[in-house]
């Protein structure tokens, strides 16, 4: 028998239009990346990034387990296992790449750098699934580099080794999102979510191996909590596509912005650069518009956010 109590927020929560509730989730979404992020940020302070990494997936591993067992495998069924093996190593390299940048870049800054990832997707579907190529898109794609630029401002200061990452980690997660659309049609999300867990916590465990160190007891629960976040953010934001369009949708991602610029200063004492949020607004409105474009064109499929 469910608790009166739970009744009671189940019935509140579906008075709420549809809509609202997906635009409640999507807010909820960007909170909990960002909470990943900042997460990330204080576990790389003791541990090394390849250990890290693997706490990530392996945690969430655990949390699926109990969706495999149940369905006996069944979520494993795919004939498609080159296609899971192309995305999972493009996943593990873009958060590697993300979780060094983030050990060593303000977190606003990564999460402005982060907003190109569909910028870079576009370019390639347009050259490798010879998507139709438009010249408002090619504009989009333009605005979404010169956004770039004015976060990075190559010539006017020296640029680092962490937003160099973040932008790589960037394009590492564009690519895995072709493969994503690749997959769409035979795939379900639940089937390819659990190959990410299976396949990329045993590769990370190999490198985790040559620096590994056991974390504190300070540490330990911010591991725990990093796949519990990481979890609850893609429910959340998958959720809200199904919920409300993508139109209401993804200008509330921006809202990681805020987040990032509050928690780096509380946590960190960062303070972001303007030209940082200029260059994150520039980015965040290119990549607006390239997914709202799509999302006009054809049905879309949900994008997994940066995390």
């Amino acid at each position: 028998m469910n608790h009166p109590v739970a009744i009671r927020v189940s019935s509140l929560l579906l008075r709420i239009p549809r809509r609202v509730r997906g635009m409640l989730l999507a807010m909820v979404a960007a909170a909990s990346f960002t909470l990943l992020h900042t997460s990330v940020r204080y576990a790389t302070q003791e541990l090394h990034v390849l250990e890290v990494t693997f706490f990530r997936f392996f945690f969430a591993l655990l949390l699926l387990l109990p969706g495999v067992v149940r369905s006996r495998l069944k979520v494993l069924k795919t004939s498609r296992l080159h296609l899971h093996l192309i995305r999972c190593v493009l996943v593990m390299l873009s958060m590697m790449s993300l979780f060094t940048a983030l050990s060593i870049t303000p977190l606003a800054q990564v999460t402005a750098l982060s907003f190109i990832a569909p910028v870079f997707g576009t370019i390639m579907a347009i050259l490798i699934l010879k998507e139709r190529s438009t010249l408002s898109r090619w504009l989009a794609v333009l605005c979404g580099f010169i956004g770039m630029l004015v976060v990075l401002r190559p010539g006017i200061i020296e640029i680092t080794l962490g937003p160099l990452l973040a932008v790589f980690g960037a394009l590492m997660w564009g690519l895995s999102t072709l493969v994503i659309k690749m997959m769409a049609r035979t795939e379900s999300s639940h089937t390819q979510v659990t190959y990410m867990a299976v396949i990329v916590a045993p590769m990370t465990a190999i490198g985790a191996w040559f620096v590994w160190q056991w974390p504190s007891w300070q540490v330990f629960p911010v591991l725990v909590f990093m796949a519990l976040i990481a979890t609850a953010g893609q429910f959340a934001y998958t959720k809200s596509f199904m919920l409300a369009d993508a139109t209401a949708l993804m200008p509330l991602d921006f809202t990681r912005m805020v987040w990032a610029s509050v928690l780096g200063y509380l946590l960190f004492g960062e303070i972001p650069a303007l030209w940082t949020w200029v260059g994150g607004i520039i980015i965040f409105c290119s990549a607006v518009y390239i997914t709202l474009r799509e999302a006009r064109s054809k049905p879309l499929v949900v994008p997994e956010a940066v995390n």
